[in-house]
């Protein structure tokens, strides 16, 4: 995948996304992380600069018809994106685009992708030897008698980004460059924990939760209460698995719906329990 070949997976993306939305009218808009064509370009286009080894495309004809992104930060690969234009799907493009991806994983300790519910691509990552976790989705208003008189946090910013990474590395994992770019986009926040030995993070945009990291589920918690402190109106939070029921917890106090939204596929690693994934860096 080159920069050249961004207007064309933007394409893809869209129409699968529209397609599938088609087929289930309860789906979401995907990539979470798309907010407008600005920072879903500049987002593209660090994946070829940062992750080119890992960014492919299909073509047919000269026209993009695939795309599969992936990232590799330390021993730790995640499959961030596959997506086939419905014109093209079950031919063995996703296949083909997958394996190349998975080439990008040679050496790496964990893999680890985030599903939809389709069932072609479920039986795609369960064939390449991952570990199936069913997930959820939280969507709907914030009862906001329910949010805590007080919540332990403050709000953040990019001189932060040290409790992000001492966080991560106490997960084992590393998403302080991820959220450092994030935050370059000014609709996207950041609310902090550091008191004594509780530290965590979570970075959101109105409506959307886009990943949060935490040393315990308590201080977990704290931020995902800040995040519902925040908004307004309707939330979602993806890529729950049983690891998180401290997040259930907090949704059922607050009111909000569960609805079945794919699976968490692992491999070389148990799913973070103070953790809650991004679509795009996990």
């Amino acid at each position: 995948m080159t920069v050249d070949d961004v207007g064309g997976a933007l394409a893809v993306v869209a129409d699968a996304t529209a397609a599938r939305a088609h087929v289930e009218p309860d789906v979401p808009p995907a990539p979470p992380s798309r907010a407008s064509e600005e920072s879903a370009r500049a987002a593209h286009a660090r994946f070829v600069a940062r992750d080119g080894p890992g960014a492919w495309v299909a073509e047919s004809h000269g026209r993009v018809v695939g795309v599969a992104e992936s990232i590799r930060r330390g021993d730790f690969w995640g499959l961030s994106m596959l997506f086939v234009h419905p014109d093209f799907q079950s031919r063995g493009v996703g296949r083909r685009l997958i394996e190349a991806g998975l080439g990008y994983a040679a050496g790496a300790r964990v893999r680890m992708i985030q599903s939809s519910p389709d069932p072609r691509a479920m039986r795609r990552y369960a064939l390449a030897g991952l570990a199936m976790h069913p997930a959820v989705e939280v969507r709907g208003t914030p009862d906001r008698r329910a949010v805590p008189a007080s919540l332990t946090g403050r709000a953040g910013s990019a001189a932060d980004l040290d409790i992000v990474a001492a966080v991560e590395a106490e997960l084992g994992r590393d998403r302080a460059d991820d959220a450092a770019f994030l935050l370059q986009d000014p609709d996207v926040r950041l609310d902090v924990v550091d008191s004594g030995g509780r530290r965590g993070w979570v970075l959101w945009r109105a409506g959307r939760l886009i990943m949060l990291g935490a040393t315990d589920e308590g201080t977990a918690a704290s931020l995902l209460w800040r995040f519902l402190a925040g908004n307004d109106g309707d939330v979602s939070v993806s890529g729950l698995t049983a690891a998180q029921d401290w997040a259930f917890s907090v949704a059922h106090a607050a009111h909000l719906t569960l609805a079945s939204s794919g699976a968490m596929f692992v491999d070389g690693m148990h799913v973070p329990g103070p953790w809650i994934p991004s679509g795009w860096y996990f």
